[in-house]
């Protein structure tokens, strides 16, 4: 399928590898439908809406840059979204870049989570403020405790 967007122009997806988020994104629940559009040999990567050209995210594996990252899904999460094996899990965090990339922000706090099976995600927001929203993308360390 091709899709007209602002960032890309002309985008030409394949319609099995939308991934639908059922209650959208937060702030943006409208909107279900995206794709990753993998940027090659790179860590980041796009979450492009396929239902609004404007709206795109800027994504990233969290253990590219922060290997002792980890959390826990809830036993219902786990259920909802038919996650029966590590395997079929990816995890990605959006990434904030408000002018040079190198002051770049992950939100650690609220991973992306696909069943890569059934092609489904959520942004799960962690309880407790384990992580910070505005984690420095190029730090060495990560800040627990919120933002």
């Amino acid at each position: 399928m091709v899709f007209e967007t602002s960032r890309f122009g002309l985008l030409e997806y394949e319609e099995e590898k939308v991934i639908t988020f059922s209650g959208g994104m937060p702030g943006f629940k409208k909107y279900q439908n995206y794709t990753i559009v993998v940027i090659e040999e790179s860590p980041f990567h796009y979450l492009q809406s396929v239902e609004e050209g404007a709206l795109a995210f800027i994504i990233a594996s969290p253990f590219d840059f922060f290997h002792e990252y980890q959390f826990d899904l809830p036993e219902q999460l786990i259920e909802a979204m038919s996650l029966h094996s590590k395997e079929q899990i990816q995890v990605y965090n959006i990434i904030n870049v408000q002018g040079e990339l190198a002051a770049a922000t992950m939100n650690l706090a609220a991973p992306i989570i696909i069943n890569t099976t059934d092609r489904t995600g959520m942004q799960y927001i962690l309880p407790n403020g384990g992580y910070s929203i505005h984690q420095p993308l190029f730090s060495k360390r990560v800040s627990v405790g919120g933002e």
